[in-house]
This record gives C-alpha cells, structure tokens and sequence, in this order.
C-alpha cells in the first residue's frame, strides 16, 4: 500500500465516526455554525463529506405513516421521516384525498406545500382530511429547488 493510500484510508475512516456528536438528544438538531467543529463538520473536510453524501445517495427515509379518525370523523395523517443527507433538502408535497371508491375528494386544501428537511435529522408533517367522505390518501412530491 501507497502512503497516500494508507492517509486517504485513514481520513475516510475517521470521517466515517467523527468526533463528536452535535447533541446526546436526538430531539434536539444542532446545525452546523451552532455546534462545535468536528473533523466530520469543519471547514476543511466538510466538502469532503458532502461529496461523499451525494455520491452514496443519501436523502430523504419516510420512517413512519401515522392515521386517526378525529372527534369530528375527519381523517388525520402524520408522516414522520429522517433525512440522511449532510445538506438541508427542500422539497414539496400534495396530499390527495380519496373516498371510498378510490376518487380523488375536490378540495382547494390539495395544493403544493413546501418542506425542509435540516441535514442529518427526523422532519414531520401532519395533514387533516377535507371532508368525512376522505378515508384515504395518497401523497405526491417532488423536488423543490428554491433557495431560501
């Protein structure tokens, strides 16, 4: 093995484990700029990272769908995911709300709404349905490109 081998190596790997974790409670995301530097975060090797997230692929996990009937007989979703990726993704979802008989139930309430995702942290969403008739969904997304 070539020394250079040997040092990337050796750089992959401790960037791999990093040093440090932003906070000992997932419940609590600590963004880059706010916690302290780690060799996975500084200035120096965080291109490195992000290279390597986009590469590997790393994005959006829908981790979990929840659903509940309100008091009112109305149904509830909660969509629950983490975002892999060591940069923060953007993007849009639409509920679209069915009846019974698999048809699309018309509300002004289906449109496109905007979603962040912070880098390496759980993200949620709720949505209510628009009449008692809605007992399924189906939810559409896409890519939001907007910077902000």
């Amino acid at each position: 093995m070539t020394k250079r081998t040997v040092v990337w190596l050796c750089t992959a790997a401790l960037m791999g484990t990093g040093c440090h974790p932003g906070s000992s409670d997932p419940r609590v995301n600590t963004a880059q700029g706010v916690q302290s530097d780690t060799l996975r975060n500084n200035i120096i090797t965080r291109p490195i990272g992000e290279f390597v997230s986009v590469m590997v692929g790393e994005g959006i996990e829908v981790k979990d769908v929840k659903e509940r009937n309100t008091e009112a007989g109305f149904l509830e979703i909660q969509i629950s995911g983490y975002n892999h990726s060591t940069a923060r993704k953007l993007f849009d979802y639409k509920v679209e709300w069915l009846d019974k008989d698999g048809m699309i139930v018309d509300t002004a309430m289906s449109r496109w709404i905007q979603m962040s995702a912070m880098p390496k942290s759980v993200f949620a969403f709720k949505a209510i349905g628009p009449h008692p008739r809605a007992v399924s969904w189906r939810i559409n997304t896409r890519v939001n490109r907007n910077v902000q």
